[in-house]
């Protein structure tokens, strides 16, 4: 251990003092153009991305990143580090100054967005933005009770972006507040004792709220090449709070930093993190009360180009100190090969590194906003990931990718529900109940994941993007990968009918999954004493998930169009996690107008 900590203090100050060196081009040498009327961004010129457009609402598909957030799938070792070859059908647009858009839907649905920007001169622009989207609506649990299940999800941004001659500098502040209620239960019919008022035996039916503010600095050079000098830096703060009394606060400064020299280029990317958790249960001190973890960590390389490949060599450590244990180190490699047999057409890709993942308070309390409110969890260690692949294109419209991952992660968390006899003094026998927030368990595991993307652009009128996954796990001493899928494949397909209407269509599909509730009973001594009979594990099976929405768009005028949406038009009334369906079919129908 004592060696591993000097070498990640020894790097991190040698990465420090290289970047001391650095020097940025100030020159101004470009301008800004706006290509749409509401929050600009600079996108990724190496990335397969579907045809821009504004969510009109949220599909109701689960991640299985383990976050219920209504958007589509993704991957919870999602490793796609190389992506394939641009596809640019950019076309300029009438720039205004923002957006208003309104609807109404089932399940007393009520949305509002707004979006305004201001250029303030050819290199700035400055941006509000605002959003509310709620629903009150009911669904039925498997048990057969008719539950509320309301959500509200708000959001407030002011942003500000200036474009340098190289860099582009970005100020974000904004604001998240995110409501619902435990409105779930599992398999059976909720027991009469949980539905007395003022009960305290689980959460079913407490309202919870996320509120979530901060501010993000960043410089970043997004068109630098290898051969440049780049000098890159975020900062971001943010402040977490719960209606059920929990605090974080997290803050990150991070640097980016590469250097040409004569043999390469000098690759840098260090930083400090520090996380504090308050009103949890803290897992060292089997007590209420806090946690503080301060992160270091550095991930120099080495980068070597030639006519028609390139390396680079490396590895990323990391020292953590945590109030609660020791300190610790942790080291990888980080090595990864590029070979284009053929100049922009296709490209095979070889590379291992690992990851150090903080799974600080409030990532896990988005991920599944349904686990215990009083959660301390693990961070889990990537120790080795090995990848490869190749993407390339197979027309000027066409792209794809074909890779195939293979990670050892240990303490991956893993989420289940805790069955136990309640000892209630007004009900006999003491009811048998299953708390509706989820505990977390740990194992070692292996994970195999092959991934296919395929995205093709046919005139100005389509844009189809294909994406599949499959998943193989092996794991130490759990018997399934709890609510991880076997496979998942995703289908997105816009088309232009005509110059007024649009029309799109998302399909997601999420294979079998299992999950899991834990069984701890008691056996009856003496009225003074019990004790805990072996635990029993109850597996329970998602069935493979079938998720279609359709969305349309009619311009009216040229500021007024009308739009609408329809949500899980397959009807299915599937568990984003165990006892917690979705709603089934919704719709959202509404105006916007563009000023």
């Amino acid at each position: 251990m004592f060696i591993q900590t000097k070498y990640i203090f020894l790097l991190f100050f040698i990465c420090i003092a290289i970047l001391a060196n650095a020097q940025p081009d100030t020159t101004l040498t470009r301008e800004v153009e706006v290509t749409k009327a509401f929050k600009p961004t600079i996108s990724d010129a190496n990335k397969i991305s579907e045809m821009p457009k504004i969510d009109e609402t949220e599909h109701q598909a689960p991640k299985f990143d383990y976050s219920i957030i209504s958007q589509p799938i993704l991957n919870t070792f999602s490793v796609t580090t190389l992506k394939a070859a641009t596809i640019d059908n950019t076309q300029k647009k009438e720039t205004g100054y923002g957006l208003i858009r309104a609807g109404v839907g089932n399940y007393n649905k009520a949305y509002g967005e707004f979006f305004f920007n201001n250029l303030n001169s050819k290199n700035s622009v400055f941006g509000i933005h605002a959003k509310h989207l709620s629903s009150h609506g009911k669904v039925t649990l498997e048990g057969g009770d008719k539950v509320d299940a309301p959500y509200s999800k708000n959001v407030a941004e002011v942003y500000y972006k200036h474009n340098f001659s190289k860099s582009i500098l970005s100020v974000n502040v904004d604001f998240n507040h995110n409501g619902f209620n435990y409105y779930g239960y599992p398999e059976k019919k909720i027991p009469s004792i949980l539905l007395e008022e003022n009960q305290d035996a689980t959460y079913q039916g407490t309202n919870q709220t996320f509120s979530k503010g901060g501010i993000d600095i960043k410089l970043k050079n997004p068109t630098a090449e290898m051969g440049d000098p780049v000098f890159n830096f975020n900062f971001k703060y943010n402040y977490f709070g719960t209606k059920t009394k929990q605090r974080e606060h997290f803050g990150e400064f991070e640097i980016d930093f590469q250097k040409p020299i004569n043999t390469g280029t000098i690759l840098t990317d260090a930083g400090l993190t520090f996380v504090q958790a308050d009103g949890i249960f803290n897992q060292s001190l089997s007590a209420i009360g806090k946690r503080a973890q301060t992160w270091l960590f550095a991930k120099p390389a080495w980068y070597f180009e030639g006519k028609t490949a390139n390396i680079s060599v490396g590895f990323n450590g990391w020292f953590i100190l945590d109030n609660d244990m020791d300190a610790q180190a942790k080291i990888t490699p980080n090595i990864r090969a590029n070979y284009m047999p053929v100049k922009d057409v296709i490209k095979l890709y070889v590379g291992i590194d690992g990851n150090y993942i903080n799974n600080h308070y409030s990532k896990i309390a988005y991920e599944n906003p349904f686990v215990d409110p009083l959660h301390d969890v693990k961070n889990s260690f990537e120790k080795l990931h090995f990848y490869g692949g190749f993407d390339g294109k197979l027309s000027a419209k066409t792209n794809f990718k074909i890779g195939v991952d293979y990670s050892m992660i240990d303490d991956q968390p893993f989420y289940y529900l805790h069955e136990y006899y309640y000892p209630s003094p007004t009900v006999n026998p003491n009811p048998l109940i299953v708390n509706n927030t989820f505990n977390v368990l740990y194992d070692d595991i292996k994970l195999l994941k092959f991934n296919l993307e395929f995205f093709h652009a046919s005139s100005e009128k389509l844009n189809l993007l294909l994406s599949g996954n499959y998943y193989a796990y092996n794991l130490n001493e759990q018997t399934e990968a709890w609510n991880m899928p076997e496979w998942d494949a995703t289908l997105s397909l816009d088309y232009k009918i005509t110059e007024q209407l649009s029309v799109g269509t998302d399909i997601y599909l999420i294979g079998g999954r299992k999950a899991l509730i834990k069984e701890t009973l008691f056996k009856y001594l003496s009225p003074a004493s019990s004790i805990a009979n072996p635990t029993t594990y109850k597996s329970f099976n998602l069935d493979t998930t079938f998720d279609l929405n359709i969305n349309a768009s009619y311009q009216i005028t040229q500021k007024f169009a009308a739009f609408g949406q329809l949500n899980n038009f397959g009807f299915q009334k599937y568990q984003r996690w165990l006892g917690y369906p979705v709603q089934s079919f919704n719709f959202l129908t509404g105006v916007s107008y563009s000023f």
